[in-house]
């Protein structure tokens, strides 16, 4: 983990298990009452459980969360090594499955999709009303 006056950020490697998704919003809360960032907390944790359960079910391990504060904005990546990116789908109201990125546009100001060294990396960005 860095942490300095303007930023700090925060790596983890985390296995394709579906116990993951759990430990990755748990570590997405310490991390944001650490950092003192609280306004933001259940979007990014809303968030970083739809991508990480995302990577566990779609995704290649291994998968990487990571989490970044540049003042009142926080910017997440997860990281997986298959090169088949996300696609929205449509999900009826009954359906089971395809609800997951409309839920990260609805609890992210931007998110993304970029090719990484070996697979892709989902990207997201929150900001801390009153910032925006």
């Amino acid at each position: 983990m860095r942490d300095d006056r303007n930023s700090r950020e925060a790596y983890w490697d985390l296995p394709a298990d579906p116990e993951t998704v759990g430990a990755a919003r748990r570590l997405a809360r310490e991390t944001l009452a650490a950092w003192a960032i609280s306004a933001v907390t259940e979007d990014v944790t809303m968030v970083v459980s739809e991508l990480v359960s995302n990577a566990v079910v779609h995704g290649r391990a291994p998968i990487t969360l990571s989490l970044h504060r540049h003042g009142r904005i926080v910017c997440g990546e997860v990281t997986d090594h298959s090169a088949v990116w996300p696609n929205p789908l449509p999900a009826g109201p009954d359906a089971e499955h395809g609800r997951g990125l409309a839920i990260v546009a609805a609890y992210a100001d931007r998110w993304g999709v970029e090719s990484a060294p070996e697979g892709k990396s989902v990207w997201f960005v929150c900001v801390e009303p009153g910032s925006r």
